[in-house]
């Protein structure tokens, strides 16, 4: 019997992918150190980290809970995130990303269901977003508790580093794909491609916080690939629900490759993705950005009336904001 089991309470890794993430990192692992359920570990990998992260973590996390990776080079977000969920050594595998909270009971809760119906090998939670300051302004949840057996039309009501899953089932469908490195998207098409196989159980309970923090990868729109890949992965669940496989599962990269090219000559639909993530960056009152979304969309289509709207969105807003700023 595995000797981190106590009695009936399984083991838990809890995996953190840490760069550049003061000052909210210390939240993030303070909330971990607060949970009800105790039987964790916490493994951190930092991925190069130059502002004072590396340095407070090994002043800060003592815990012999917690252990730390330090990768001597960069591997960016997705091998980051496939190393340190190869380091975790849990019966179950869940993360928390540096810069978001949780609930201080989250795992008690989630290994409660594992406890109560053995078959659920993913778990699942309803999460809220919370501004640069920690103040919640949303919330996604389920009516109830839910089982899903597919990807809803309308979308996961999780945000997907939430899930907590049974290490058996990394074993079967292997890690996050480097295809979107750079690019976004893996956790979600990790999770239909498990969802297939296994049902999530999803409780009604925000134990999640998503931070809307403007440093984040998230918010960085300056990769092409980024733009279009919303796009790209409607196309493969399409061809998944379809086919029950995809260009990416078959590793037809060179169909892969003409689908991105396809998506990138097509101005009208360039146009509206740079106004889409223009308008934004006007929701955050990054006006510089914004400003840059919207000349390249109009490069790509000047004659778009919503893209005029969206200008006059962002004027008006600089115009409130500096307004706001003299009162």
């Amino acid at each position: 019997m595995d000797q981190r089991i106590h009695g009936s309470k399984p083991f838990v890794s809890v995996v953190m992918c840490a760069y550049n993430g003061l000052p909210y990192i210390k939240d993030a692992v303070a909330d971990i150190l607060a949970q009800t359920y105790t039987n964790w570990e916490l493994v951190i990998a930092d991925d190069g980290s130059n502002d004072g992260t590396r340095e407070w973590l090994n002043e800060h996390c003592t815990d012999a809970r917690i252990r730390l990776i330090f990768n001597e080079k960069n591997l960016g977000y997705v091998g980051n995130k496939n190393l340190v969920h190869q380091q975790a050594t849990g019966d179950y595998i869940t993360q928390l990303d540096n810069d978001d909270r949780c609930a201080h009971d989250r795992l008690e809760k989630l290994v409660n269901v594992v406890l109560q119906k053995p078959d659920i090998k993913i778990v699942a939670s309803g999460f809220q977003r919370i501004d640069s300051n920690g103040a919640v302004y949303g919330q996604l949840v389920p009516e109830t508790d839910i089982i899903l057996t597919e990807k809803p039309d309308n979308g996961y009501p999780f945000w997907f580093p939430a899930l907590m899953v049974h290490r058996s089932v990394f074993d079967t469908m292997g890690y996050f794909d480097p295809y979107f490195s750079g690019a976004l998207g893996d956790d979600i098409y990790w999770t239909v491609r498990a969802n297939t196989n296994y049902p999530i159980y999803c409780l009604k309970d925000a134990l999640y916080a998503y931070r809307n923090n403007p440093n984040s990868i998230t918010n960085d729109y300056s990769s092409l690939r980024k733009l279009i890949m919303p796009e790209v992965l409607r196309y493969l669940f399409i061809q998944r629900k379809n086919t029950g496989t995809d260009f990416l599962e078959q590793r037809d990269m060179e169909a892969l490759n003409k689908l991105e090219e396809k998506f990138k000559a097509d101005k009208k639909f360039m146009a509206e993705q740079y106004r889409i993530w223009a308008a934004k960056a006007v929701d955050k009152s990054d006006f510089i950005l914004a400003k840059k979304l919207l000349k390249q969309a109009f490069e790509c289509n000047m004659y778009s009336k919503t893209l005029i709207n969206t200008t006059f969105y962002w004027f008006r807003k600089q115009v409130t904001a500096f307004l706001s700023g003299n009162n």
